[in-house]
């Protein structure tokens, strides 16, 4: 038996392209065609963060391409500081976002914060861990973001102190300059005059003022807030002992 080819062709074509063929829509006949639902709204940040965003991540790709061009061993001392810039700067595209900008997709050029990072999961050795239920691979979750979170009722920082704890708001507050540099007049006066720390021995005074210039240090070089949960669980430990034992001697 002979094969007619051209007409077996035109069959299949035939039963591809109708009546519900592989290559016809899957609607049913008579039904209108199905239109996607509204895309819901999405946020588009704050218009002057996302400016400032904008000029961030020309200035990061100016100094990706400096520092692509500063790759030859002759040039290491100016393509080790090209290279901490870009660093810095991607530290600034996370801190804008923080501030209100919304990125795109495509301006997505830098890694988030740790606490943005589903699988992350750095945690001092022997110190509580805040684990946000939103990132449930683990990390230190921001104490706001946790406070606005309905999710994390129970899990921040400022929802385990009370009112009456001295950590309350820990890291969370704000100081200006100016209030700092009042503060610390004041407080230079009343250590002069002895209205406070008046019962404090010389190698106290010696720790305190050890603690003071670390701890400055620590943030000139870096930003203290990123290790905001470990000093909470530091200091809050340490409030512990002493209440402890006050409650023991009387």
């Amino acid at each position: 038996m002979t094969i007619d080819y051209n007409e077996l062709k035109l069959m299949v074509k035939e039963a591809m392209f109708t009546q519900g063929g592989i290559n016809e829509p899957s609607a049913p006949e008579g039904i209108p065609l199905r239109q996607p639902a509204a895309n819901a709204s999405v946020d588009q940040g704050d218009p002057e963060a996302n400016k400032l965003y904008d000029l961030a991540l020309a200035a990061r790709e100016a100094t990706e391409q400096l520092v692509e061009a500063l790759d030859d061993p002759i040039y290491d001392g100016a393509y080790e500081h090209a290279f901490k810039g870009s660093a810095c700067l991607r530290r600034a595209l996370n801190s804008l976002e923080d501030s209100g900008a919304a990125p795109t997709p495509e301006q997505r050029v830098v890694a988030p914060h740790k606490k943005q990072q589903k699988y992350s999961s750095y945690t001092p050795a022997n110190i509580p861990m805040v684990v946000d239920p939103l990132f449930a691979g683990g990390g230190l979750a921001e104490a706001e973001d946790l406070e606005d979170d309905p999710l994390a009722v129970g899990a921040g920082l400022e929802a385990a102190d009370p009112e009456s704890s001295p950590l309350k708001g820990f890291g969370a507050q704000r100081l200006s300059r100016s209030e700092h540099g009042k503060a610390e007049r004041e407080k230079g006066g009343q250590i002069s005059t002895g209205e406070i720390l008046a019962g404090v021995d010389p190698k106290e005074r010696s720790m305190l003022n050890q603690i003071e210039q670390i701890l400055t240090d620590i943030a000139d070089k870096d930003n203290l807030v990123l290790y905001r949960s470990w000093f909470h669980g530091v200091l809050k430990t340490l409030l512990a002992k002493v209440d402890a034992k006050l409650e023991g001697t009387q």
